[in-house]
């Protein structure tokens, strides 16, 4: 595919054209948040502190999309554009799924908020373990961002999983204080990690990060 304007002649993968006129209706969150996060710098950088973009920045996941046939019938949910993407049968397997969180700091807050904004561990079967030992210091407001003056002092984790299930009343979510390593294997044992789908590692502790990998 060809378009011409201004002297100019664009060539546009017919692949990338189809599958952009077919999704651009959709609007799923980890999108909304990656490009969320490149308007902000750009703000900040036309504010003076920088340079701002001065071409096209294209970004696409369609290495993402499913590669066999889906099942893509909205169900009249929250997550009808993820399904019209990726397909109901996606959509009920983050359902189920059973995740750990290590860390409920700056990148815990963005993840817990996403887990909840997706479906993953939204139901019975699934679960969303969250632990941190922290409490939640002023200095955390300006990166932690779910977090307000009125949870300084509380625990970082079970404000986050609130804060969360707010967002989505069928996050099935549990908070722990608990740090992660040798003398805690009494809470995370063996039954306790395999019983996961995967573990998500947000904590900047490079004892916890390897203890956990």
């Amino acid at each position: 595919m060809k378009a011409n304007g201004e002297g100019m002649a664009l060539e546009i993968e017919e692949a990338v054209f189809s599958k952009a006129v077919k999704y651009a209706s959709c609007s799923i969150s980890p999108m909304s948040a990656f490009f969320g996060g490149i308007v902000a710098q750009e703000i900040v950088k036309y504010t003076g502190k920088y340079t701002p973009l001065k071409q096209w920045l294209h970004f696409d996941i369609y290495e993402t999309l499913p590669r066999e046939e889906v099942n893509r019938a909205p169900l009249g949910s929250r997550y009808d554009d993820q399904i019209k993407i990726y397909g109901q049968e996606l959509q009920a397997k983050l359902a189920k799924t059973k995740l750990f969180m290590v860390g409920a700091g700056a990148l815990g807050c963005e993840l817990i908020k996403a887990f909840a904004l997706m479906g993953i561990g939204c139901s019975p079967d699934g679960k969303v373990h969250c632990t941190d030992n922290d409490n939640i210091e002023v200095s955390n407001l300006n990166r932690q961002f779910l977090f307000r003056q009125a949870n300084v002092g509380h625990s970082k984790s079970e404000c986050a999983c609130a804060i969360a299930k707010g967002m989505n009343k069928d996050l099935n979510v549990k908070d722990y204080m608990t740090r992660v390593g040798a003398d805690t294997e009494a809470t995370f044992n063996d039954s306790f990690w395999e019983s996961l789908d995967f573990v998500v590692n947000a904590v900047d502790n490079i004892h916890a990060r390897l203890y956990v990998d």
